[in-house]
């Protein structure tokens, strides 16, 4: 039985039955007392009623009582249990004729001591008045006797919880909780059906997931504890998805952008083969290619290391003016060939940062910048206190995708430009490192055209 259905459902109806045991068996035990303890009044009730109408009865009444008042065991107004009395309506209490049974008898004192135990006997004798249960005949009785001269009114019921006839008592209390069972059986299912059915959602959403397609979103019911899995579920969902497009997208940019390089250094070593290309020639395009594969391979790389958590990040006292002419100095070869001038604006800037990645953050920014600005256009890097700009004069960045500019791949298939690091992984190297060294980075449109990115980094 590995249904979480079915053991929820035996698990609760078994609770159930539990509580509605414990509550037969509570329930027989105060049935009991409560049905014994309205006899018991019943019978005193009764008892002090009849001694009150036998202290009424004139003197001639109650003389021909007390002469009748001794009878033999098992007579009419016997012993209590035995058949009770009959009389006429109306006619003296105890006494025989046709009506029916009364149920008390009126006997003598020593008669009731002989009838009664001892102890209830002495009790009558000196109070007047006594009540308890006793055995006659067999069976188990509850009396009250009440003492009116020298007569006793005595009054007794069959103590029914004791014998056969507490069955129909127990046997309403069996009905009961038979037809709780049933009901609490019907619950069990319904709530075991009811808690388990988000879950059979959830599992099919999941393996919808598995098979690679994207499910509808799960909606949330039932339980707190289910509505927070649900949502969260739904969460992994849309992210698993978003991966997977980012990795058709990887997929298709890597391929294209190594497709390229490797047909030119193809096509230029068939042309060499063939003799139709200088070699010299040649080997400047293949060089120039090689170059673009190795930046490539070194993006996807660097960008893996860092959502592994593997590329350590130093922190130190570093200089960010010093930083940026360092990524001048480097990039100035870059930016002759493409006819920008880039100008590193600002004195010390100090920093708390890696170094090296600092460098790296830099100079990905302005070879972007040196390649969408214009030729003889210029690129701006300012250096001050914890913070660097990089400014260029390109076409800027469409105002929608401001916000995603530093996803992978998101600008170069958005852009009509395409993306200004070429292949759409060089700004999310950027914020990634940023990110790593406790920055952040933030990009906007400048109003006299171009786009300026800024990195601020703990100062």
């Amino acid at each position: 039985m590995r249904s979480l259905r079915s053991r929820l459902f035996i698990t609760i109806l078994g609770v159930v039955l539990l509580a509605v045991g414990a509550s037969l068996a509570l329930g027989i035990v105060l049935t009991r007392d409560a049905v014994r303890t309205t006899i018991r009044g019943e019978v005193e009730s009764q008892a002090d009623a009849f001694a009150a109408q036998v202290s009424r009865l004139p003197a001639k009444s109650a003389q021909r009582l007390r002469a009748g008042a001794v009878r033999p065991a098992g007579a009419r107004g016997g012993p209590p249990g035995g058949p009770p009395p009959t009389g006429p309506p109306g006619g003296p209490p105890g006494r025989e004729g046709t009506g029916g049974p009364r149920p008390f008898v009126v006997i003598s004192v020593n008669a009731a001591a002989r009838l009664l135990p001892s102890a209830a006997a002495d009790q009558l004798r000196q109070t007047g008045s006594v009540d308890g249960t006793a055995e006659v005949g067999g069976r188990e009785s509850i009396y009250a006797a009440r003492r009116s001269g020298d007569l006793v009114v005595l009054v007794t019921r069959p103590d029914v919880v004791s014998g056969d006839d507490f069955r129909r008592y127990l046997s309403a209390l069996l009905i009961a909780s038979g037809a709780a069972a049933l009901l609490a059986a019907a619950v069990a299912a319904l709530l075991a059906r009811r808690l388990t059915q988000p879950l059979r959602r959830l599992s099919a959403a999941a393996g919808e997931v598995a098979a690679g397609r994207h499910p509808e979103p799960v909606p949330p019911e039932g339980t707190e504890e289910l509505d927070d899995l649900a949502e969260a579920f739904n969460g992994m969902s849309e992210q698993l998805e978003l991966a997977r497009d980012a990795e058709r997208a990887v997929l298709l940019s890597v391929s294209h952008d190594l497709r390229t390089p490797l047909t030119s250094i193809r096509g230029y070593a068939e042309g060499i083969e063939d003799g139709t290309i200088e070699p010299r020639e040649a080997a400047e395009v293949v060089a120039r290619e090689a170059a673009r594969l190795e930046r490539l391979v070194g993006d996807l790389l660097a960008l893996a290391r860092l959502r592994q958590g593997v590329l350590e990040v130093d922190r130190e006292p570093i200089d960010l003016g010093a930083v940026a002419r360092e990524a001048e100095e480097r990039l100035r070869p870059r930016a002759r060939e493409a006819g920008v001038e880039v100008r590193v604006e600002g004195d010390a800037a100090p920093a708390s940062a890696d170094h090296g990645r600092a460098l790296q953050v830099v100079s990905n920014l302005v070879e972007n910048a040196i390649r969408v600005s214009p030729r003889d256009g210029a690129v701006i890097v300012t250096a001050a206190p914890g913070e660097v700009r990089v400014s260029d004069q390109g076409p800027g960045i469409p105002e929608e995708d401001l916000d995603r500019a530093f996803e992978r791949f998101h600008l170069r298939s958005r852009s009509p430009h395409g993306s200004p690091d070429g292949a759409g992984l060089g700004l999310a190297i950027v914020r990634e490192l940023t990110e790593a060294m406790g920055g952040t980075v933030a990009v906007e449109n400048l109003s006299s055209g171009g786009a300026r990115f800024t990195v601020r980094l703990p100062s």
